[in-house]
């Protein structure tokens, strides 16, 4: 305790800086830290206000504190658990500037209370100096005043921008929880309106309802009726198509034996064409069978000369006519 007590007497400028670090970022600090904790402990009556928040009046809210009695009172209207429609967005708005003003205070104090410890290492560096005549005189037992001052400052600002990103989570959580909670409120979206025009727009809204009630249901009658057209078309389509294609079943039944019978013919036109030309000519291969299938009638009329012909034809006169 007195080295420590000669160390302050031997060093006033630490003193100095000491004192600022107090009075100007500590003090501070643990004053707006209370005020902090004190709007930050109002979640407790939020919590209770979620439970019953559908019977909470201005009777109610009348003695909780500040600033959760100002916005309840701004936000809730004449009938229990209704809100103001368009006093829900200024509340919030108030609360979420209550709860940032002295956080953001927190990470002022930490940026001052580096800004100090700067200020006091260049004072004692300063100092250090001008007490040094030849540049080869410094030493480096001088530096031990000159930093712990800084030290202490930037452990001070580290402790203080701690506390300001809790308290910023927290009370991100508070003001969530407050527009969960004003948000099961009910809307009076008419509140201080006009009797008369009130009515009159029920009367209205009445009114078009029973418009749109008539004209649905005569176009769904519409609707309906087309759809039975549409569906008698389909059934009679079908049966149009089965009738076809049971006919066109009874046309093949009978197409079929008869193309069977025209094919039996023909392979025995053929057989007996091919039987009339080995006769003709013997020994020989028939040239439809190298020219392909058709070719027979055409091959024979070509093959057979004119003079045979007529020479076949004398034969037979002069067989009676000599």
């Amino acid at each position: 305790m007195d080295n420590l007590y000669s160390w302050f007497l031997s060093n006033p400028w630490q003193i100095v800086f000491v004192l600022m670090l107090f009075l100007f970022v500590l003090v501070p600090f643990l004053l707006i830290r209370h005020r902090i904790k004190i709007i930050l402990h109002q979640a407790v009556h939020w919590r209770e206000l979620e439970k019953n928040i559908q019977e909470v009046g201005q009777e109610e809210v009348r003695y909780l504190p500040h600033p959760t009695n100002h916005v309840l009172a701004s936000v809730l209207s004449k009938q229990k658990g209704t809100a103001q429609a368009d006093a829900v967005g200024p509340a919030l708005d108030y609360l979420a500037a209550e709860i940032d003003s002295p956080i953001r205070i927190l990470r002022s104090l930490s940026y001052l209370s580096i800004l100090i410890g700067l200020l006091g290492t260049v004072t004692m560096l300063a100092i250090a100096l001008q007490e040094v005549d030849i540049i080869s005189q410094f030493k480096a037992d001088i530096l031990q005043n000159i930093y712990p001052i800084n030290a202490v400052a930037i452990g001070l600002a580290v402790a203080i921008f701690l506390s300001y990103s809790w308290y910023r989570h927290k009370g991100d959580q508070f003001l969530l929880m407050t527009a969960r909670v004003l948000g099961r409120l009910r809307t009076d979206l008419l509140a201080g309106a006009d009797p008369v025009l009130l009515a009159t727009l029920e009367k209205v809204g009445e009114k078009f309802t029973q418009w749109g009630e008539e004209i649905h249901e005569r176009y769904l009658e519409k609707v309906n009726l087309l759809l039975q057209e549409v569906r008698e078309l389909n059934e009679s389509i079908i049966q149009v198509v089965t009738a076809t294609v049971a006919g066109r079943q009874e046309e093949d039944q009978g197409l079929v034996p008869l193309l069977r019978s025209q094919d039996a013919k023909i392979e025995l036109l053929t057989q007996m064409l091919y039987q009339g030309y080995a006769r003709l000519f013997p020994g020989e291969e028939p040239e439809w069978e190298k020219a392909g299938a058709g070719s027979e009638e055409k091959i024979l009329a070509d093959r057979k000369p004119t003079a045979e012909r007529t020479q076949a034809k004398k034969g037979f006169l002069s067989r009676y006519f000599r």
